[in-house]
């Protein structure tokens, strides 16, 4: 089985892409650099730029049996109107790659589409975005479930929670405790008391090909653990050095103002998902 990654040289597509080697899958990866990258066992790269149309991507990727979209720029500048820019390139992409023969989608979107809200949150509850990055997310749903009208392919949009794992393509909450941790940071100081749902990246990515292996359409999937956390506890449950959590500054504002202090997924189609099907 072949399956297109387009975005594989993000911080998810670079994960996906370790554990998918190690499955029966055919790889087509998508890059978007002037450095072209080198065709490895198992996976040949395809250099894609949104910006410049093809007439057929399906058939410029290899006509892959499943194609996982992970590409979204401008993260984590949640609240830049791009995010509207980028919709409207994948509307462009995702159209193509369905009318000329894909049978099998896979995008990422984001707990965030469920807007302010607080607690236990499941697929059912009605979306009501806040920021840009989240409503030019659900814009993108929205419009292929129009598109499921109107031609035969699968669907999985899938919306994480808080991804977690080193980084190297931005400073994230799990790199500054790391760095702290090792002392190559001064200070940290955080919201100790809100409550998130934690996923781990290579929970995250053995989801993705899981729901590969499925070839169904399951529609929106959220990825989580269904158990929250304060973040104190993630804290110290992440770092070696016990002083120097003990100098963390818990008390810290929360600078997103479009979450609610606590609020986790609800993980009961995901289990199903998981472990009560055989593939």
């Amino acid at each position: 089985m072949k399956v297109a990654i387009i975005g594989a040289t993000s911080f998810v597509g670079e994960n996906l892409i370790l554990h998918l080697q190690k499955t029966d899958f055919n790889i087509v990866a998508t890059y978007n650099s002037n450095k072209k990258i080198k065709n490895k066992i198992k996976i040949i790269w395809k250099k894609l730029d949104l910006g410049k149309r093809k007439k057929n991507y399906f058939k410029y990727l290899g006509s892959p049996d499943i194609v996982i979209n992970l590409a979204w720029p401008n993260i984590p500048n949640y609240k830049t109107k791009k995010h509207f820019q980028s919709c409207r390139f994948q509307k462009k992409l995702n159209y193509n790659l369905i009318y000329n023969g894909l049978k099998n989608l896979i995008v990422t979107g984001t707990c965030y589409e469920y807007g302010k809200v607080s607690g236990k949150i499941s697929e059912n509850l009605k979306a009501k975005p806040i920021i840009p990055y989240a409503k030019a997310k659900l814009k993108l749903l929205e419009n292929l479930l129009k598109l499921q009208k109107q031609y035969s392919f699968k669907l999985c949009w899938l919306r994480p929670f808080f991804v977690y794992g080193y980084n190297k393509k931005r400073k994230t909450l799990f790199n500054l405790i790391k760095d702290f941790d090792k002392k190559k940071l001064d200070n940290l100081k955080v919201c100790g008391d809100l409550k998130r749902d934690f996923v781990p990246i290579n929970f995250l990515c053995k989801s993705i090909i899981k729901v590969a292996k499925l070839n169904s359409n399951i529609g929106v999937l959220n990825i989580c653990t269904g158990k929250p956390i304060k973040l104190k506890k993630f804290i110290k449950e992440n770092i070696n050095n016990y002083s120097r959590f003990k100098k963390i500054i818990m008390n810290g504002k929360n600078p997103n103002n479009f979450e609610a202090k606590e609020f986790w997924g609800d993980n009961r189609k995901l289990n199903n998902i998981l472990f009560n099907n055989k593939k």
